[in-house]
């Protein structure tokens, strides 16, 4: 029976959910610093740099909108799998599953790297006002 094989790809899913609603919430605190340290200003702030955040910001925010939409999809997929589908239907989703595994994995690795960078240069500018 599928359902069976299914199980751990529904529990990794579920996981993935929880770590999107965090990463939500660690991009909204991010962009609460984003606008802190514009608002602070001053000439030593790199104005340029501050945009370029931003804007990686928000196609980090679109990425994620995407990648729980499509979590959430494969997830009501797996549940709708037939007992009796045929083994080619089942490899598919299974295809579909490592490849949103890949796109998630991806997704951790360019937030990580975005925190890095983001916080040196956060910390750099704080700084200034202390």
């Amino acid at each position: 029976m599928y359902t069976v094989e299914t199980l751990p790809q529904q529990a990794e899913h579920f996981e993935w959910l929880n770590a999107i609603d965090f990463f939500h919430n660690y991009l909204d605190i991010i962009g609460e610093r984003v606008v802190d340290i514009s608002n602070r200003g001053g000439e030593q702030l790199d104005r340029a740099k501050v945009e370029a955040f931003a804007l990686q910001l928000d196609q980090l925010r679109s990425r994620l909108f995407h990648l729980s939409y499509d979590v959430s999809e494969h997830l009501d997929e797996l549940e709708m799998i037939p007992a009796d589908d045929n083994r080619l239907d089942f490899d598919l989703q299974k295809m579909h599953h490592y490849s949103l595994r890949e796109k998630f994995d991806l997704f951790e690795e360019e937030v990580n790297e975005f925190r890095t960078n983001f916080n040196e240069f956060y910390v750099k500018n704080l700084e200034y006002y202390y």
